[in-house]
């Protein structure tokens, strides 16, 4: 079944979201519904989803956002935006970073289930698009992960994209993030993270640099991005990390 993952901050549209959609009827699992974008940001990170589909307007972070982040991170994740009338010009926006649709909220009922399958059919064709490369490739998959991994372990200190990569490596963006997902089991830039996150505990325990100085040496520009996700994946922030890590040589 296609995995879906939704935000929306009014309590009657994630209602309608899991009692009135028949996912089931679509072959889709509604894994999750939040409320705010930044959690539907770290439920991407933990679940993969097929389809995501986000209110355009939230605290925080909105919709386009999240947009901007799958487009950059997981281009064969298909994303609907939910919208009010007097959101549709910003909803347009979305565009850009391939948005499959848009939806109406007074209209959820009736429009959702089309920008579904909408999105499915694309999740299809991505899928035999990817399946014909792979019978035309005559180089080894091996190598090209290899190849991959190697680019990684050399640049992730700067600022990188999956074009980047792709460029890189003379393959479509869509096909390199699924090839990556497919041999590993993780997002590529999931892993381009876990890696920075490594580096950057070295700089905590055998350096006095300041985490912001930390952040831009692991190619994090956005230090409190960076502090965040350091505290995601270690469970402590920067500053206790590295005050434990001390207490721990002391003993």
């Amino acid at each position: 079944m296609w995995k879906v993952l939704a935000a929306d901050d009014e309590s009657y549209i994630r209602e309608a979201l899991q009692k009135l959609i028949n996912w089931e009827k679509m072959d889709c699992s509604l894994e999750k519904v939040v409320s705010d974008g930044q959690e539907l940001l770290d439920g991407i990170t933990g679940s993969m989803p097929d389809i995501v589909i986000t209110d355009i307007q939230m605290p925080g972070v909105d919709g386009l956002q999240v947009c901007k982040y799958i487009y950059e991170t997981s281009p064969e994740t298909q994303v609907i935006i939910l919208t009010a009338y007097s959101d549709f010009e910003y909803a347009k926006e979305a565009i850009k970073y391939s948005a499959c649709g848009y939806v109406l909220k007074i209209s959820i009922i009736d429009e959702l289930p089309e920008a579904v399958e909408k999105a499915i059919g694309n999740l299809s064709r991505l899928k035999k698009e990817f399946e014909t490369t792979e019978a035309r490739r005559t180089e080894e998959p091996e190598s090209l992960l290899s190849q991959v991994e190697q680019y990684v372990e050399e640049n992730y200190r700067n600022k990188i994209t999956l074009d980047d990569i792709a460029d890189t490596m003379h393959v479509n963006r869509s096909y390199l993030s699924r090839f990556y997902k497919n041999k590993t089991g993780v997002n590529l830039f999931d892993a381009i993270l876990n890696k920075r996150i490594e580096a950057a505990k070295d700089y905590l325990r055998n350096t006095d640099m300041k985490t912001y100085e930390i952040s831009e040496a692991v190619g994090v520009e956005d230090a409190g991005y960076f502090s965040k996700m350091f505290k995601k994946i270690t469970g402590v922030s920067p500053k206790e990390f590295r005050k434990r890590e001390k207490n721990e040589e002391t003993k």
